[in-house]
């Protein structure tokens, strides 16, 4: 079957393959590329582009006073989603998913997680929120606050407006 030169051969490569280990060329490609961690930012956008409403929703802020500065510009912003059942069935949902945990299941701040948090995440029903025009909280979610991570990559952007519609219509407290 074999010939001496080949069964000398294949003995010489099955006694050097485990020394080579990951010596291979292409050993280490999974560990080299390029990856996106979580809460990352996405690739910036060209610089000179025009954004859209006037407002520059898309770029991550350089610093706190620019994502301050930005929020006010966004108060210009109008929800493009009527508030509907369905709207604030699926707000319902993403606010479940993303918001729960820190801000609590009826908004006050006092989600498992956020409990462990100084200072502790804002009380989505006071009045501060719930008088803030949509496009700030639009921005806000986007973006992040001071203690407050961003949600840009998380949340679909036409899903926040939807996010909005529940915190505004039903985390809202009436006043007696």
């Amino acid at each position: 079957m074999f010939k001496h030169r080949e069964r000398i051969a294949l003995a010489l490569l099955i006694s050097v393959l485990p020394s080579l280990g990951n010596a291979l060329p292409w050993s280490k490609d999974m560990r080299n590329q390029p990856s996106v961690k979580p809460q990352e930012s996405q690739v910036e956008l060209n610089p000179t582009s025009v954004p859209r409403d006037g407002v520059d929703l898309y770029r991550a802020p350089k610093d706190l006073s620019e994502l301050v500065r930005k929020r006010i510009e966004a108060r210009s912003l109008k929800n493009p989603i009527p508030e509907s059942e369905g709207s604030l069935k699926r707000g319902k949902v993403l606010y479940d998913i993303h918001c729960a945990t820190c801000h609590g299941a009826e908004g006050r701040g006092d989600g498992p997680v956020g409990k462990k948090y100084i200072p502790v995440p804002m009380d989505l029903t006071l009045p501060y929120v719930q008088t803030q025009p949509d496009g700030q909280l639009y921005y806000t979610i986007s973006h992040g606050s001071i203690h407050m991570p961003y949600y840009r990559d998380s949340i679909v952007r036409k899903e926040r407006w939807h996010v909005i519609n529940y915190i505004k219509k039903a985390l809202r407290v009436e006043s007696e």
